[in-house]
């Protein structure tokens, strides 16, 4: 298997859509993706993603559990050529968004798993939020869904929940924003 990555300054910017890849293509590296047909190359990729998810710190610890955040899940899709698309988005009442993510597999542009998320300002710790925050959050809670209905089971095997952070609990993720937002502070200054 294999996607394509767009040569950006220092970092390579994953591509989904082919008709961008016909577009750019004279800008086009080849990657190789993640094959976890055999038990082998599924440790290997997982012992790929554990460490990335470590290094980069894209997991909470709640409750003594690690659960991974939506970007440590796009890594692990996008290891295999699997990559999100938001497909609908819809107000469902005032200030409470659905959306709708889908996961693509970039090589044969087939949908495998769908996901669906609501955000409500009627939730505990979004009562203060901007309509587009949560908007945002309805979509990066389908994204997570998505992936971990497809791929759940290799973020298992990389020694994480198989639940997006995104899902947990209110109450429980607040004190673990707070501490990644933190940590994510210090290390840009």
């Amino acid at each position: 298997a294999e996607v394509w990555a767009y040569k950006s300054f220092r970092r390579l910017t994953l591509w989904t859509s082919p008709v961008l890849l016909k577009k750019m293509s004279n800008n086009l590296i080849k990657r190789e993706t993640f094959g976890v047909a055999t038990p082998y190359k599924a440790k290997q990729m997982a012992q790929v993603l554990s460490k990335h998810i470590t290094d980069n710190k894209l997991s909470a610890n709640i409750a003594g559990h690690e659960y991974v955040m939506v970007e440590g899940w796009q890594f692990a899709g996008g290891l295999m050529g699997l990559f999100p698309q938001i497909t609908e988005v819809k107000e469902v009442a005032p200030m409470k968004w659905l959306a709708t993510a889908q996961i693509v597999n970039v090589k044969t542009e087939k949908v495998v798993s769908t996901g669906y998320a609501l955000c409500s300002k009627d939730e505990m710790k979004k009562k203060s939020f901007d309509e587009y925050a949560i908007l945002s959050m309805a979509q990066t809670r389908a994204i997570g869904k998505a992936y971990r209905n497809y791929i759940g089971w290799i973020i298992k095997m990389a020694g994480y929940e198989s639940t997006p952070v995104e899902e947990m609990p209110k109450d429980l993720k607040a004190e673990v924003k707070a501490k990644a937002e933190k940590t994510n502070a210090t290390n840009y200054l």
